[in-house]
């Protein structure tokens, strides 16, 4: 339309010269309109980004790649809510949370594993299997006997259920979307299709459904073949192999032209071995060096950093400015993609000088694809072959590139999520004392959680009143910052003043974990509090003495009153206390342990086994403390009188001369003889004192009153 348009116009405003111009202007207008849609491969993105359009291109993998795959089958999401606290006057909360089941396409071609699986860039599964959410996963290899997913068929019916076979993919049951901001995450697979690494004969006898047809030489760790069609998820693969169509005695073939195989002389295929005439070479054509490009940028994708986009550049002697860049859906080292970088920019030339030679009927036994040489010791490739009667008319391009090397090439600083290898969790239970104010009504119990590594992400717990009770859950308690056991048995000591001698062995969970020592300002300010069984104390010097194991000195002891729990075995529980991991059981929960027999269940965060813990005795927070400063006299009358001076549990600071508060409802005290004496006693007292008379002291051996 431009062309009849502009042709006329011309032709008006400058005569048949106008309409010339007008002409050429309008045909270069209708080529850029009207030009076919041009083709269009795989996409280096196409892999990362998880989409489900309908129609969406599943890709062919070949040797391990890391794909993202499309959504197929997807339930709503699934709501559960959690009702937690009320009572006693204070309000309830409901907590929402949300879990989500889906299937994802991986390939259209068969596969042998599934491996990592991210989940918005971060681990969901690592290459110990152990999931980091609680869900439950199948996968399928995209056979064509392959049996419907039961959750599929539950959900769509066995009859309208599909099996997706041909097709590889992955099934979530139930994925818990908490971490993921209640979302469906973006999820991406480490897939095996094939055991080691592949080459473009491989893709490309697969793709074109006959073997032996292609060969290949360099060597991929994997590939994705997408495209409209098999030219288009070939032609990547084979321009970075350098695969080009050959002859032979059994037809037409793919192979690389690469090679640096001795080439056939082209006198050897002239009748009576005349050699090169003069006349044989009747045209050359030879491209300038602007029309070749500057740079070779050669993008990949590098197994070494979790298959992120990775690229390698080379320099073309003697190149234009401008840069040409090969997007190859490949997973490739950095040293394999920098060697294969260097070899495309040595090989740009190739094909640049292009030779019209004339050959006689022996010719015909050259094969495309074949390098030969030229008397003058130049190589050149046979890319074409015309027949005019008698005349063999060979199309022969200049073949000069490098042999097939590997340059030392770094992938740089991986930007990696950490894979840890499976960890042990452990789980345990303390009753602490009263911490301060107010006076603890029910026991106060601390659930402390670690595990062998910094891969383990906490436990979610439930207790069991009772036998047979229905579980309560208490919520979900994350690594400790130091959780361990004694190393070795420990004596008791005072309560009263800094122990210099004896020391604690302990042995943490984690390696990762570390202790810290303190000043004595600081330890008597609070600091360096730990749990070990039942009894509260604190270490000034923290040493490193072996993998795990810390030595611990410069103690107080029974510190809050646990003096009566100071002596322990080895294998007692130690937790470091000034910690916000550590999960506090509800007081509502709490109160129904008190009587004994409740048992802790936990499992660790997307596994499934439960694991049972028993409740060991509690109310520590709730036992008086021992009477201190115990006085005994006698009175003029001769009466005995005893005097002693209470503690609370209640934590108000140091006051000089003043009493602190009771810390309960009421004061009581029960006093007794020790060994008892028919006749005297026991003693009631609300108050901290008692008076024994004459005559009943007279009864009793020598004594010692035991006070609670």
């Amino acid at each position: 339309m431009a062309t009849l348009v502009l042709t006329v116009v011309g032709g008006i405003v400058g005569g048949p010269v106008g309409a010339a111009i007008g002409a050429t202007v309008g045909q270069q207008i209708d080529a850029e309109i009207f030009k076919p849609k041009g083709r269009e491969g795989p996409r280096l993105t196409d892999l990362k980004i998880q989409a489900s359009t309908y129609g969406q291109q599943i890709p062919r993998l070949f040797g391990t790649m890391r794909v993202a795959g499309s959504v197929i089958w997807a339930t709503d999401l699934i709501e559960r809510r959690n009702r937690r606290g009320g009572g006693k006057g204070r309000p309830s909360t409901t907590e929402y949370s949300y879990a989500v089941s889906l299937a994802v396409a991986l390939s259209s071609r068969p596969i042998r594993a599934i491996r990592r699986i991210w989940a918005d860039g971060n681990l969901l599964r690592g290459s110990s299997g152990i999931f980091q959410e609680r869900c439950t996963f199948r996968w399928y290899g995209g056979g064509e006997d392959q049996a419907v997913d039961p959750l599929v068929a539950s959900a769509a019916g066995v009859a309208s259920a599909s099996a997706f076979r041909g097709l590889a993919h992955a099934v979530f049951e139930e994925l818990e979307l908490g971490a993921f901001g209640n979302r469906i995450p973006s999820l991406t697979f480490e897939v095996e299709a094939d055991a080691g690494n592949v080459d473009a004969g491989l893709v490309g006898n697969s793709l074109l459904g006959q073997a032996g047809l292609c060969s290949g030489e360099w060597l991929f760790g994997g590939y994705a073949a997408s495209g409209d069609r098999v030219r288009d998820a070939l032609a990547p693969l084979f321009e970075a192999d350098g695969v080009r169509l050959a002859s032979g005695a059994d037809g037409w073939r793919l192979a690389p032209v690469f090679p640096a195989a001795e080439p056939q002389a082209l006198a050897d295929f002239s009748e009576a071995r005349r050699g090169d005439a003069p006349g044989d070479p009747i045209e050359r054509r030879r491209a300038p060096l602007s029309s070749l490009p500057g740079t070779i940028r050669l993008r990949h994708y590098e197994p070494e950093r979790d298959y992120q986009l990775g690229q390698q550049a080379s320099q073309v002697a003697g190149g234009g400015v401008r840069e040409e860049r090969i997007d190859l859906p490949a997973a490739l080292s950095a040293t394999s993609a920098r060697g294969l970088a260097q070899r495309l920019a040595t090989a740009a030339a190739d094909g640049r000088e292009t030779l019209m030679w004339r050959g006689d009927i022996a010719a015909l036994a050259l094969t495309v694809g074949q390098v030969v040489a030229l008397a003058d010791g130049s190589r050149w490739r046979l890319a074409g072959r015309t027949v005019r009667g008698s005349d063999i008319m060979l199309e022969l391009r200049r073949h000069q590139p490098l042999p097939a090397i590997e340059l030392p090439a770094g992938p740089g600083v991986p930007v990696r999520a950490p894979d840890w290898p499976a960890a042990t969790g452990t789980v345990c239970l303390f009753d602490l004392p009263n911490p301060g104010s107010p006076a603890a009504s029910v026991p106060r119990i601390a659930i402390a959680a670690a595990g062998s590594n910094d891969g383990w992400r906490g436990a979610e717990c439930w207790i069991v009143p009772v036998a047979g009770a229905e579980p309560i859950p208490v919520g979900t308690v994350r690594p400790a910052m130091a959780l361990g056991r004694l190393a070795e048995p420990l004596a008791a000591g005072s309560d009263c003043l800094f122990d210099l001698i004896g020391a604690i062995f302990v042995e943490l969970a984690n390696p990762a974990m570390a202790l810290e020592s303190v000043g004595d300002a600081e330890l008597l300010g609070g600091a360096n509090r730990a749990m070990v069984g039942g009894e509260l104390l604190q270490f000034g010097i923290a040493d490193p003495v072996g993998p795990s194991v810390w030595r611990l000195s410069r103690l107080l002891r029974g510190r809050a009153g646990t003096g009566i729990a100071m002596s322990h075995a080895a294998g007692e529980p130690f937790v470091l206390l000034d910690d916000p991991a550590l999960l506090i059981v509800p007081e509502a929960v709490a109160g129904l342990v008190e009587g004994g027999g409740a048992v802790l269940q936990w499992a660790a965060r997307g596994g499934t086994t439960l694991t049972e813990v028993n409740f060991p005795a509690v109310g520590q927070a709730m036992r008086p403390l021992a009477p201190v400063h115990g006085q005994i006299f006698k009175d003029d009358a001769g009466d005995t009188r005893v005097g002693w001076t209470r503690r609370s549990r209640v934590d108000a600071g140091w006051r000089d001369h003043v009493d602190l508060p009771h810390g309960e409802s009421r004061e009581a005290w029960h006093v007794a003889l020790s060994p008892p004496v028919a006749g005297v006693g026991p003693w009631e007292r609300t108050s901290p004192s008692l008076t024994i008379s004459a005559g009943d002291l007279a009864l009793s051996p020598p004594l010692s009153l035991p006070l609670t």
